[in-house]
């Protein structure tokens, strides 16, 4: 696991284990090394005796040991379920059905439960949810949600993905008076002003959201079908839609 600030140990996908042993599964399927996808697998199995299982889900601690002035668990790409997920999803594409004894699919569905009962989008209290990026917000977060939707046809996932569009058209902050151009102000509740500057990228800007919202419009317009394209930061997350 990386070791960030504060001598704290973060296991989740952008920083920990999480995310190097979803690498070792991609490249290990793509070598034809089942070394590298069995070490991943072990990866995975310690990942999960790291995770709090309750109510079915699936979630890591942000840091370990938590830190006071922090929330325990984050739910986005970097930090949380969001991106922990494409562990799994990269374990299925190497071929491990399974992982310490739960069938590799249970864990991805758990991840999913974790982010359906968290209570995002909304801002419960501050510091939780201020952000709409790809990497750390929404936008990571609804492209993750109608993947799954696509690969199990679960119209409550529909749903949530009408909500946490629903919010990113809401934060968007007109730029010109026609409203034809538009960017987002992620929200710090520790800085004066508390609206940050908008960013123009992919996993903290304009770029990655408009991207989420191009893609749940072909969803609710073409439904489980939808084209997926093969993004950098996912593509072997993607699964046969159900057939009926």
């Amino acid at each position: 696991m990386y070791q960030g600030d504060r001598d704290r140990w973060m296991p989740n996908y952008s920083h920990g284990t999480a995310g190097v042993a979803a690498a070792l599964a991609v490249a290990g399927h793509r070598l034809a090394r089942a070394d590298l996808v069995e070490a991943a697998r072990l990866g995975a199995a310690h990942v999960v005796s790291l995770a709090d299982l309750a109510d079915g889900g699936f979630r890591l601690p942000l840091q370990i040991p938590p830190a006071e002035d922090r929330e325990p668990f984050a739910y986005g790409w970097c930090h949380g379920p969001t991106g922990t997920i494409h562990l799994f999803g990269a374990l299925q594409h190497a071929g491990v059905e399974e992982v310490a004894g739960a069938p590799t699919m249970d864990w991805r569905a758990r991840c999913v439960r974790s982010l359906t009962t968290s209570g995002l989008p909304d801002r419960l209290r501050p510091g939780f949810w201020d952000n709409d990026g790809r990497c750390c917000g929404t936008a990571g977060v609804l492209d993750v949600v109608l993947t799954e939707f696509q690969a199990t046809g679960d119209d409550d996932l529909l749903a949530f993905a009408d909500r946490l569009a629903a919010v990113l058209v809401e934060h968007a902050v007109p730029m010109t008076p026609d409203g034809s151009r538009c960017c987002w102000r992620f929200h710090e509740h520790r800085a004066d002003p508390p609206e940050l500057d908008p960013g123009v990228g992919w996993m903290q800007g304009a770029a990655g959201i408009v991207a989420a919202l191009s893609r749940y419009a072909r969803v609710r317009g073409e439904g489980t079908g939808a084209p997926r394209l093969g993004l950098p930061d996912g593509w072997w997350m993607h699964v046969d839609p159900p057939t009926s």
